[in-house]
């Protein structure tokens, strides 16, 4: 079961990272530099509402319990225990991260921004773009961490066989 919950770990922060990522790179340069009263129209332009409903909430929460998950199973093997804790522990910090300021953020902006001064949707997004740089750097770790754990694990099936 452990190595179960490991793999389905590696694919689900992979998939997220990667979105991520795109978004990152692809997706907020569509919005983040526009003036302040053109926000809600290039964000919505851009795709990010519709990621943000159609794809976010389904991809994030499944990370989340995975994370915990293979926190709750980490002493299932000795070779790679440390490295499934700190990608369980790291991913459930980016989970924490993402639900208590990234996501509020967002929904606070998309929904009200109309009503906002300039300087408020500037700092707001600034804030935003500059934070994310730091949870990119988290699910990468958590990512890598995780897939460190993978390749202990089939080493220690290898060596078992």
């Amino acid at each position: 079961m452990a190595s179960v919950l490991l793999w389905l770990l590696v694919v689900f922060v992979g998939v997220q990272f990667g979105a991520g990522l795109y978004e990152k790179i692809v997706v907020v340069p569509l919005w983040d530099s526009v003036p302040p009263r053109d926000i809600l129209t290039a964000m919505q332009q851009s795709g990010m509402y519709d990621a943000g409903r159609a794809f976010w909430p389904f991809v994030s929460p499944v990370v989340a319990l995975l994370a915990i998950a293979n926190i709750a199973a980490w002493r299932a093997n000795q070779a790679n225990r440390r490295w499934v804790l700190a990608a369980g522990i790291i991913m459930l910090s980016y989970a924490i991260f993402s639900y208590s300021y990234f996501v509020p953020q967002m929904l606070m902006l998309q929904s009200s921004a109309d009503s906002w001064s300039e300087s408020r949707i500037s700092t707001t997004v600034q804030w935003w773009t500059s934070l994310n740089y730091l949870r990119m750097f988290l699910g990468a770790a958590g990512w890598f961490c995780a897939l460190r754990a993978l390749s202990l694990a089939a080493a220690g099936n290898r060596s078992a066989s």
